[in-house]
């Protein structure tokens, strides 16, 4: 679960679900939704509650919640998680970004590159707003289901 404001002056939740099926893990994305006022652990868990709700998901059914560590999220009392496990009690972890990176280290050279190359268009794309505007029209001139890029790579 990560909230985030690479669109000026939107924060953003989401949050990602893993869950086993059949005989591996998958992920899927479980919601990307504004944030409407602040980025607070009570907006943050009103947000995410209130998805459950409409949606018939039971706490129950949550194991664990992954964050980014930031405050919002981890504070003992009025972060995110601490409102989660009140909830149901499961337990937090920290993002497995961190692993990601790690094992982006024993990555093949030309995959390395391959990465790199996508992560400069990405901050190109995301260092001027003409860039992103450009890019939108882009992606509607191909069709494509998605014109906008939610994260920036650093």
């Amino acid at each position: 679960m990560d909230e985030s404001t690479d669109f000026p002056g939107l924060p953003i939740l989401m949050a990602i679900l893993r869950y086993p099926y059949l005989d591996s893990f998958h992920e899927d994305l479980l919601l990307c939704k504004p944030l409407p006022t602040t980025t607070t652990g009570n907006e943050i868990f009103k947000l995410l509650d209130g998805f459950f709700a409409k949606n018939s998901i039971l706490w129950d059914n949550c194991v664990d919640v992954c964050t980014d560590g930031e405050k919002a999220m981890t504070g003992k009392m009025s972060g995110a998680i601490a409102k989660i496990k009140k909830a149901n009690g499961c337990s937090s972890s920290h993002c497995i970004l961190h692993r990601h990176a790690l094992a982006m280290k024993k990555m093949p050279p030309f995959i390395k590159e391959v990465l790199s190359q996508t992560v400069k268009i990405i901050n190109f794309i995301k260092s001027r707003p003409k860039n992103n505007r450009l890019f939108k029209i882009l992606c509607d001139d191909v069709g494509s289901l998605h014109t906008s890029l939610l994260l920036t790579q650093k």
